[in-house]
C-alpha cells in the first residue's frame, strides 16, 4: 500500500519551521512506509498548489530531489477516475486536486493519503476501502 503525500503533507515536509509538529508526523509516516518497503508517492497535481516562484519552489524541489518520494504524473485514466469521483459526490472543479490525489491512490491499488484537511478527501474516497485518509 502506497503512502501518498498531498500538498499540505509535502509542504510540511519541505518547510519544517512553518509546522514543526506536522513535519514530524509526515517524517514518521515516511519512515514507517520505508520500513515496510512501501512506495511514497506525490501526485503531480499537488505541485501546482505549492509552486509559487522564487523562494517557494526551492524547498519543494530540494525535498523531491532527496529521492524518498516519486512524483506520479496524472494521465487520462487518473483524470477520468478523478472526474467520476467528483461527480459521485456532486462536487465541482474546486476539489479537482483532491480528486486527483484520491484517484492516484485508487490507481495504485490503494494507499494512505497524508493530508492536513481530511474532510474532502474522505468524501471522495468513501467508496474505496483500500484508500485511507490520515490527518497530519
Amino acid at each position: 500500500m502506497a503512502l501518498i503525500l498531498d500538498s499540505e503533507a509535502l509542504s510540511a515536509l519541505a518547510r519544517p519551521r512553518m509546522a514543526p509538529q506536522r513535519h514530524q508526523r509526515v517524517r514518521a509516516a515516511m519512515r514507517s512506509a520505508q520500513r515496510r518497503f512501501e512506495p511514497i508517492r506525490v501526485p503531480s497535481a499537488t505541485l501546482l498548489e505549492l509552486y509559487r516562484g522564487a523562494g517557494a519552489d526551492e524547498a519543494i524541489d530540494l525535498e523531491l530531489g532527496r529521492g524518498y518520494a516519486r512524483v506520479i504524473t496524472t494521465g487520462v485514466r487518473i483524470a477520468r477516475l478523478a472526474g467520476h469521483l467528483l461527480a459521485s459526490i456532486g462536487a465541482g472543479s474546486e476539489m479537482a486536486v483532491d480528486a486527483l490525489v484520491v484517484a492516484t491512490a485508487i490507481r495504485l491499488g490503494g494507499g494512505i493519503i497524508l493530508t492536513h484537511d481530511p474532510s474532502d478527501l474522505e468524501r471522495l474516497a468513501s467508496e474505496y476501502s483500500n484508500v485511507r485518509i490520515a490527518p497530519v
